[in-house]
């Protein structure tokens, strides 16, 4: 399962990608590496995973990997410092859950899909962080088993007392 909200640094479709540029610039603007290949870009209010992706053996492009969270605070960071680094190199931000590109406008489509996202982490997989009081899951409408079994014995009760009164002699 899907443990973070991912937007994509690539080039435009059919041009070549070199993630070294990208690397850098995120380094200048805060990330240092984490030794598995991955670099973690620092925000004030959380950090960011980024790695290479890769298709069919060649980086495409480098992704960013923003930790689900019931608060937007780090996404909201994430999302204009990414569309700001991909102009400044000629790239583009993607985000594969909208399948588009992403622009500064773009924050509340982006915020509302990974609430969205988040919250089913949390209700069917359990992911904690995700959203916390989703986890808990919906609360269940009708009654209980025990209303249920008291009110049945209840009718039963007062059938049988109906019955007894109907059939027995006078």
């Amino acid at each position: 399962m899907q443990t973070s909200y991912d937007l994509v640094i690539q080039a435009e479709p059919g041009a070549p990608f070199d993630p070294a540029p990208v690397e850098a610039a995120i380094r200048e603007r805060g990330g240092s590496s984490r030794g598995d290949g991955a670099l973690v870009w620092r925000f004030a209010v959380g950090d960011v995973v980024t790695l290479p992706l890769r298709e069919a053996g060649a980086v495409t492009g480098v992704e960013l990997k923003i930790p689900f969270s019931d608060r937007l605070e780090l996404l909201n960071a994430v999302v204009p410092a990414a569309v700001e680094l991909a102009r400044t190199l000629n790239l583009r931000v993607v985000d594969p859950q909208l399948a588009r590109t992403v622009l500064d406008p773009d924050v509340g489509a982006v915020s509302d899909e990974f609430l969205r996202i988040a919250r089913y982490a949390g209700q069917y997989y359990g992911i904690g962080d995700a959203l916390p009081m989703a986890a808990v899951g919906p609360a269940e409408e009708g009654m209980s088993p025990a209303v249920k079994g008291l009110l049945a014995l209840l009718v039963f009760a007062v059938a049988a007392a109906a019955a007894y009164q109907y059939f027995s002699p006078d």
